[in-house]
């Protein structure tokens, strides 16, 4: 039953991410007013913005200019209960939950953001990692120095491989982006974690940029230097990879 309901947590929290995901770039406040469709702007009434179950029910489609309704909606609502799940799962009734629930949250909108737009906003990303720096100081599982090592650490290994690569290739590899992503997720999981973080996420844009190569055909014609893909979501990935699968995390 636990399961159930931190399912149900997720997919409402997915359905107001989506909220921050479209009006954040945009410039716009999105924690008050109505949902509206992004197209022909008409309100959306609230049984219609039931998580998952609307879009089915609606077919996919607005229902009053009947265009189709992107597919990042149903998409961030499930990622959100599943993640929900397996935060419970990782933490059951623990307090801390409401630490690693909103970083995970945090997570799942900047790599929504960063496919959509290819950016990182540093409105997530520095306050972010201020906050896990703040929060280190409180909480008994991870220590001030491990926190922002972590930030620090992460942050100038990124810096130093976007300087030399673009030194190299005459053009930017990582963003600022990137590197602010880092340092927050640096501050949050500790010093332990960065290496790690960086190994998969390398790892997991290495192989779908290939997968990308080998679908455009690019690897064949000697192109497969000029695939390019938002690094955002790896680190993402990679990071929630570390929180959750329980690799040593806790000190003894």
């Amino acid at each position: 039953m636990s399961y159930v309901l931190a399912f149900l947590v997720g997919l409402a929290l997915g359905s107001f991410l989506n909220v921050v995901i479209t009006r954040l770039p945009r410039g716009e406040v999105f924690w008050r007013g109505r949902s509206r469709c992004p197209r022909c702007h008409a309100p959306i009434p609230w049984q219609d913005n039931l998580p998952l179950i609307s879009f089915i029910r609606l077919k996919g489609r607005c229902r009053h200019c009947r265009e189709p309704i992107s597919r990042r909606y149903p998409l961030v609502e499930l990622a959100g209960g599943l993640l929900a799940v397996a935060l419970w799962r990782r933490f059951p009734g623990s307090y801390l939950l409401l630490v690693y629930g909103p970083f995970g949250a945090a997570l799942l909108t900047l790599s929504a953001i960063d496919l959509e737009h290819w950016i990182l906003p540093d409105v997530i990303t520095v306050p972010g990692a201020v906050l896990g720096l703040g929060l280190s100081l409180v909480l008994p599982h991870l220590r001030f120095w491990e926190a922002a090592l972590g930030a620090v650490v992460g942050s100038a290994l990124f810096y130093g491989v976007a300087w030399v690569y673009e030194k190299w290739a005459g053009k930017m590899g990582l963003g600022g982006g990137d590197i602010k992503l880092i340092a927050f997720i640096g501050a949050f999981l500790g010093i332990k974690a960065v290496p790690v973080v960086i190994f998969y996420s390398a790892a997991m844009g290495a192989g779908a940029g290939l997968a990308q190569a080998l679908m455009t055909r690019r690897l064949r014609k000697g192109q497969w230097r000029t695939v390019a893909l938002p690094y955002g979501p790896f680190l993402a990935a990679a990071a929630l990879l570390y929180l959750l699968a329980g690799i040593e995390f806790f000190p003894d």
